[in-house]
């Protein structure tokens, strides 16, 4: 998994590629838990060129959504591919992060 990040006023873009899997979640989760200290109002994540995400991974964005909410944070997934949407809807994750 790559990590590419974008700031703009009040809003941080992360873009993310790849695979999502055990190793990769835990440094996802590291990553997005660096941008609790920035000053922000929303945080997106470009699923845009993510191929497939495992539980870990969706035990990280689990735990970083909580984080960012509890901070008044808004975190928002987009670009999510056919086939993880489908994951998200099936696990009812789909409306707790925003797609």
């Amino acid at each position: 998994m790559n990590i590419k990040v974008e700031k703009e006023e009040g809003k941080t873009i992360v873009f993310l590629s790849g695979t999502i899997d055990i190793p990769s979640a835990e440094n996802l989760k590291k990553s997005l838990h660096e941008f609790l200290e920035d000053e922000m109002e929303e945080l997106v994540i470009d699923f845009g060129e993510v191929e497939s995400i495992g539980s870990s991974g969706i035990g990280a964005l689990l735990l970083t959504h909580k984080e960012f909410i509890a901070r008044g944070i808004k975190f928002k997934i987009e670009n999510v591919n056919k086939e993880i949407r489908a994951l998200f809807k099936i696990i009812k994750l789909d409306k707790l992060f925003n797609l």
